[in-house]
């Protein structure tokens, strides 16, 4: 069937995803009336809680296939076979970037002054300062990196003269974003550092900014794998194992040096013994370590990433395990450290899932929208996919 202009159509599971959406959406303005404190359970010693721990720690990790996969495409050896997957990564990143920076305005107390901190100064000593405009600046580089998919179908001469402008410089803004996404991702863990060994040893490191960096990596390529999983079964393209599993020992790798530094740094601290005591935050790590390390990296380095299921599977248990390592980090270890209590409110749980809905209806929107992103002409009939 042919598809209208925008080459978008509703579908159930889409439908149900935007109206979680606007549910998020109902949730926001009501948030702007009443404030903070009557939709959220934040409060003096928690005033990082879901909002900030979804929408920034974990989202923004999500959202490094980006720059993982622009790095692969531009600055390794037969990076040119990853063309169509880096489409696909850049313009998810682009999204999930996007929708952690707005996500922002609603999660601080004055939304309104969301942009003083770059247009008027901020504390130079800050990794706060320093993820806002590294966060900035990428978005203008994710911006310019997906530029050429909505050019690239247009039939004016100006536009292709823009276009091949645009192709031959691309390399130096992918390593600019490189540049500001590895500095970014390893402040985010630089955040937490400021709580020392108040913080549970379990979830404490002495260099979790260089942790955060490698678990961010290691999430950006499986989701990767994902979304090669789920295009593969919503639009039909193809899943290139060959390609997907030479990631596998990066992958695996990064998890390896990941677990084998936290331990090490147990054991020098003194508190290895922490692993076997009888408590809920033991019961947490060794949760995280099964599900989110040891059983994805005995997947990477075994024939069992051959198999489409189990290396898509394997990279979903890094990701859960990238985003169990930092609620751990973000809300339980630091209520250990600051001696605080919180429980979440109804309207920031409906925002963070609709917020969530909504950036995968949109990567759909996009995708869609320009079919090049898929690999497909924009000159054939419609685009066939499960929901049809």
């Amino acid at each position: 069937m042919k598809l209208s202009w925008w080459r978008w159509k509703v579908t159930p599971l889409k439908g149900t995803l935007l109206a979680l959406f606007l549910v998020a959406a109902g949730a926001a303005i009501y948030r702007m009336f009443v404030g903070l404190g009557a939709t959220t359970g934040m409060n003096d010693t928690m005033p990082w809680a879901l909002w900030k721990t979804i929408h920034i720690i974990i989202f923004v990790p999500l959202g490094a296939s980006g720059f993982t996969m622009a790095f692969v495409r531009y600055f390794t050896p037969g990076g040119e076979r990853y063309e169509k997957m880096m489409r696909r990564a850049v313009i998810w990143a682009a999204i999930a970037y996007l929708s952690a920076s707005l996500s922002l305005a609603f999660d601080i107390g004055l939304p309104w002054r969301i942009f003083n901190p770059l247009i008027l100064g901020g504390n130079l000593h800050s990794p706060l300062f320093e993820v806002a405009w590294c966060m900035a600046l990428y978005l203008i580089v994710l911006f310019l990196e997906n530029v050429p998919r909505v050019l690239e179908r247009q039939n004016l001469q100006w536009v292709h003269k823009l276009e091949h402008t645009l192709h031959k410089i691309m390399p130096g803004f992918v390593l600019f974003g490189v540049l500001l996404s590895t500095m970014h991702q390893s402040s985010l863990g630089t955040i937490f550092m400021i709580t020392g060994k108040r913080m549970d040893p379990l979830w404490y490191h002495p260099w979790l900014n260089y942790l955060f960096l490698m678990t961010a990596v290691a999430a950006g390529l499986s989701i990767m794998i994902m979304i090669e999983g789920w295009s593969n079964n919503y639009y039909k393209t193809p899943f290139q194992t060959n390609l997907l599993v030479k990631f596998t020992p990066y992958i695996g790798g990064l998890l390896s040096a990941a677990l084998l530094w936290r331990l090490y740094s147990l054991f020098v601290e003194g508190q290895i013994g922490q692993l076997f005591v009888a408590q809920t935050s033991t019961v947490l790590w060794w949760g995280e370590i099964v599900i989110g390390y040891l059983i994805p990296i005995a997947i990477f380095f075994s024939g069992l990433k051959q198999e489409r299921k189990w290396l898509i599977t394997a990279a979903i248990l890094t990701v859960g395990g990238m985003i169990s390592f930092r609620v751990n980090v973000s809300m339980i270890g630091l209520m250990d450290a600051l001696g605080g209590a919180y429980a979440p409110k109804l309207g920031e749980v409906l925002f963070s899932v609709g917020a969530i809905a909504g950036t995968m209806v949109i990567y759909t929107w996009f995708v869609e929208t320009l079919p090049s992103i898929l690999g497909q002409d924009v000159k054939k009939d419609g685009l066939q996919h499960a929901g049809d």
